[in-house]
């Protein structure tokens, strides 16, 4: 597995916001100011409704030293940043935003208050394997297909497995958790191998996971192969 480019690394902090401020005395017109003077923004909120926490309040396009922030949009039940460097990368820029946040606005601020994480992470990559080899009834499967469809219209219509999805059960809890997605990346013949690959990991973990499942696949194909006399 070769990565191609990290298109997502977001991190959820679930905090409940007004117990950042508690007595309402922080005054939200004066942190956005602060906010987009250090981190750059370049759009963030200016009108009355955009001061919605139910809705979400955006800032879009910012950077602080080398790392360049995508999104920063803060509810009121937790804050997310979305970069392309790597979730960690935006859990470092989220606790350090709270922790600058309480020494310049006195913010009630405490890392135990963050309850959990959430992550979302989305990648491109290139494969030594195609879906296809997953299993050789797909393989068959796929082949059957291709035969078939491409009689019934006089030309080779190939065809080929074009989607992995890992979800659990949205019976099973009340707000479901995004599953592990792995498609050909779009407007790229399936024959590069290239994918992409959505998952509610951090970024290291969603790259390793991959990576192990690509190497599973490669020794199940070496031992069904026949073997030489």
């Amino acid at each position: 597995m070769k990565l191609s480019a990290i298109l997502l690394a977001r991190t959820l902090g679930f905090i409940e916001t007004f117990d950042l401020n508690p007595r309402g005395q922080v005054f939200y017109p004066d942190v956005v100011k602060r906010i987009v003077e250090r981190y750059q923004f370049q759009k963030f909120p200016q009108q009355f409704q955009d001061f919605d926490e139910q809705k979400g309040i955006e800032f879009l396009s910012g950077k602080i030293g080398g790392e360049v922030i995508e999104r920063l949009v803060i509810y009121n039940t937790g804050i997310l940043i979305d970069t392309r460097s790597s979730t960690n990368a935006s859990k470092a820029l989220l606790e350090d935003a709270l922790s600058w946040a309480k020494s310049t606005f006195g913010l009630n601020y405490q890392p135990e208050m963050i309850r959990r994480f959430g992550y979302v992470s989305q990648i491109t990559f290139y494969s030594e394997v195609s879906l296809n080899e997953l299993n050789p009834a797909l393989q068959k499967l796929a082949d059957r297909l291709t035969s078939i469809v491409s009689e019934i219209h006089g030309e080779k219509v190939q065809y080929q497995t074009s989607s992995l999805a890992i979800h659990h059960d949205p019976l099973t809890r009340k707000n479901g958790i995004a599953g592990l997605t792995i498609f050909p990346r779009a407007d790229t013949p399936f024959s590069r191998n290239k994918y992409f690959s959505e998952a509610p990991l951090p970024t290291d973990t969603h790259i390793a996971l991959l990576e192990e499942f690509e190497g599973d696949v490669l020794r199940q194909n070496d031992l069904s192969k026949p073997r030489a006399e």
